[in-house]
């Protein structure tokens, strides 16, 4: 679960360290406090929740398994746990 959040978060943090970057390496490092004002952070925030939301929207679209499937859990078979899967349901037999 740890993973999921810190993904998310450095999603999040991506345009601010782009930001920064820029302002380090074309005006100096100086000028990066003066460059990380209120609107500047308000924009990078903005910019920031949209890129995580974009990239959960396209994740969850176009990832994952069947939304037909179904849910076999977690089983114990000759002795070993088998994990968890999702497994088409069975074709319908002609008639």
């Amino acid at each position: 679960m740890t993973r999921f959040y810190l993904t998310y978060a450095l999603l999040f943090a991506v345009p601010f360290a782009l930001y920064v970057s820029y302002i380090y390496f074309s005006l100096g490092r100086g000028a990066i406090r003066e460059s990380l004002t209120v609107k500047a952070l308000g924009w990078l925030s903005v910019v920031g929740a949209g890129l995580t939301v974009v990239v959960i929207v396209v994740l969850t679209n176009f990832t994952g398994f069947d939304a037909d499937g179904v849910y076999q859990p977690a089983r114990f078979e000759d002795g070993r746990l088998l994990p968890g899967t999702i497994v088409k349901p069975d074709a319908p037999s002609p008639e």
